[in-house]
């Protein structure tokens, strides 16, 4: 599905709830009732798909499981309205809608029975492959005692996720009304399906000067996305105006079975919908790859761990449901973290230099975000910024228990052929937690720098176990252990 969203609505959902009004002509007129039958204006006036399924104009607009549909000339408006008779189980299906006008959190129905009756019922449902509903319940409606030959309405409390699908740009929307009434050789008319009880809620992003182009994939789940839509209209506009006011107003949220988690090219931003379903309160991971759109005009040097903190850094100031959603990113150091790693382990290094050299300035995030879109960054940025270079930073951070690096002893590397970044370890035992302290993480080495008279055992497994492998020169490619080493042994 394909499309491009200015607005949404989201509310709280609501337990269905059903009202039964009449129009008997002797029994409970209504203020502002529809009459019946009342005579009708002829006019050349074009109806819009909606006026016409939602009317019951057309016969040919409703399909039905049993009985014999017929236009009928008993109506509440427009100039028909339909009939079903000789059923007394029958489920009349609408032909597919696209995105409907006038949502609001109520739908009525006009009814009019031949038979009054001590039971009958009215459910309703919908279905969209689009946005993953099948038969999706909306409500029910009883029929007990509805006083025959005369209208009546039906109302159905409209849950808040369907009354958000609703208003999604779709294609294949079909609506079911499923009758259970006695059966009857007269026919049951239905008539004037519409939208009330108030004006609509506004939408997310109403008014906005940004525009989301939305794709998903089937049997996604609407209120998830509509979440992720709103946390975009809301906290995009803050990120543009905070970092990079030319940033694109035109961003991607494309919902994927691409294996992942989430993430951004260009201004577009991806989210697995697996992992979406897994953390139904996860919205906010739209912060973090949507700052990756804002964050586009870097050039120069551009570590990704900086990239990948600021992203987290963010999420952490402008999240909607971070509390909520059980996360967070570190309220400190612990041993095994590294600023290297980026993410909340960045965010929570920057976070501290600010309460730490940054107080009335501005943040390191935003200063970094200058430097980097100057071209300016380098190893030097962080003694203009603090007074302090990065390695000294990291160990006041940690109260100098982070590992210091080691300036002796055997290369790991993180590509083939002693390529990519490049560790050091002296002599010693580093299972997961102590290769991870010294910014290695775990399946990571692809190739080692033995000097002369050193040893190294590489396991694949932590705690020293699974396939391991000696090496006792150089090894520029390491074959099966390749990306596989979960702990080692230098001696």
């Amino acid at each position: 599905m394909t499309r491009s969203i200015h607005h949404s609505t989201r509310k709280l959902l609501s337990r269905a709830s059903l009202v039964l009004t009449c129009w008997a002509l002797s029994a409970c007129a209504v203020a502002g009732e529809p009459h019946e039958e009342a005579p009708v204006e002829t006019a050349e006036l074009a109806l819009t798909q909606q006026d016409s399924v939602f009317g019951f104009e057309n016969v040919a607009d409703w399909t039905a499981s049993d009985g014999i549909l017929e236009s009928s000339t008993h109506h509440t408006e427009g100039a028909a309205a339909l009939g079903l008779r000789d059923f007394s189980y029958a489920e009349l299906t609408s032909s597919a809608l696209s995105t409907l006008s006038g949502v609001t959190d109520e739908l009525a129905l006009d009814i009019r029975v031949p038979v009054s009756s001590v039971w009958g019922q009215v459910h309703m449902y919908v279905s969209s492959p689009t946005l993953g509903l099948n038969r999706a319940w909306v409500g029910l409606a009883s029929l007990e005692n509805v006083p025959e030959n005369t209208w009546s309405t039906l109302s159905f409390s409209v849950p808040a996720h369907l009354e958000s699908a609703f208003q999604q740009q779709v294609s294949d929307l079909r609506i079911t009304l499923a009758l259970n009434v006695p059966e009857s050789s007269t026919a049951t008319v239905l008539d004037n399906l519409r939208f009330e009880g108030g004006t609509p809620t506004p939408a997310c992003g109403d008014g906005s000067p940004y525009t989301l182009d939305v794709t998903t994939v089937p049997n996604f789940n609407d209120v998830i996305l509509e979440d992720m839509i709103c946390t975009f209209y809301t906290v995009y506009p803050q990120l543009v105006q905070r970092f990079n006011p030319a940033a694109a107003t035109t961003v991607g949220l494309h919902i994927t079975d691409q294996p992942g988690i989430a993430w951004a090219s260009g201004t577009n931003t991806f989210y697995n919908r697996q992992f979406m379903l897994d953390n139904p309160l996860g919205a906010d991971v739209v912060v973090h790859e949507t700052m990756h759109v804002v964050q586009l005009g870097y050039w120069g040097e551009v570590p990704g761990w900086i990239i990948e903190g600021g992203a987290d850094y963010v999420r952490d100031a402008y999240g909607l449901k971070n509390e909520e959603a059980g996360w967070s990113i570190p309220s400190g150091w612990t041993y095994g973290s590294h600023y290297l790693f980026g993410y909340g382990d960045a965010a929570a290094f920057f976070k501290w230099m600010d309460a730490t050299y940054r107080v009335g300035l501005p943040p390191v995030v935003d200063a970094l975000d200058d430097i980097l879109r100057q071209g300016e960054y380098s190893s030097e940025t962080w003694v203009d910024l603090t007074g302090y270079d990065l390695e000294t930073l990291w160990q006041q951070y940690s109260n100098y228990n982070a590992p210091p690096p080691a300036t002796s002893g055997i290369t790991v590397y993180e590509h083939d052929a002693f390529g990519g970044r490049a560790v050091v370890l002296d002599r010693g035992q580093y299972d997961v937690l102590d290769i991870r302290a010294r910014a290695i993480a775990n399946d990571w080495i692809s190739s080692i720098q033995v000097p002369p008279g050193y040893t190294v055992t590489a396991y694949y497994d932590a705690g020293y176990t699974g396939t391991s492998v000696q090496y006792t020169s150089d090894a520029p490619t390491l074959g099966a252990m390749n990306d596989k080493i979960s702990s080692i042994v230098v001696e």
